[in-house]
């Protein structure tokens, strides 16, 4: 009976110290997605403001949607709409489409929340290797 009542504790441990695990595992996984698609994004940006507009309209109408229904797709006109943003005209681009001022700044505040959480942990990795390097 005490050989069975051993055998429940250490698979109990063994359950919590796996779900303990798991659980790291999971959040270096999410981090390292957001922080690429965080990347990809922060790209796409930095694009409005290093290429010429009459470039960059001329690429997004490749990739116009075909509309059957006559409405229009959620992202229609927002690569007019990001430019009109990078020349700081608001209510223009807001005219192109109304949630691009919106997209825009969620778009960048994400960029922002990113390059910190990144700072900080290379900062953090740098002062773990600079401890070990001192014992």
């Amino acid at each position: 009976m005490r050989c069975i009542k051993v055998q429940f504790i250490s698979s109990r441990a063994l359950r919590f110290w796996i779900s303990k695990f798991m659980v790291q595992e999971i959040k270096i996984a999410i981090s390292s997605i957001w922080l690429l698609i965080s990347t990809i994004l922060l790209l796409i940006l930095l694009y409005f403001y290093l290429f010429p507009d009459s470039a960059l309209i001329s690429l997004s109408e490749n990739f116009q949607l075909r509309h059957h229904n006559q409405e229009p797709c959620p992202l229609c006109g927002m690569t007019r709409a990001f430019i009109a943003i990078v020349h700081g005209k608001l209510d223009q681009a807001t005219t192109f489409n109304r949630w691009s001022v919106t997209l825009y700044g969620i778009l960048l505040a994400n960029g922002l929340l990113s390059t910190i959480f990144l700072i900080n942990r290379i900062r953090n990795l740098f002062l773990s290797y600079r401890a070990v390097r001192k014992q």
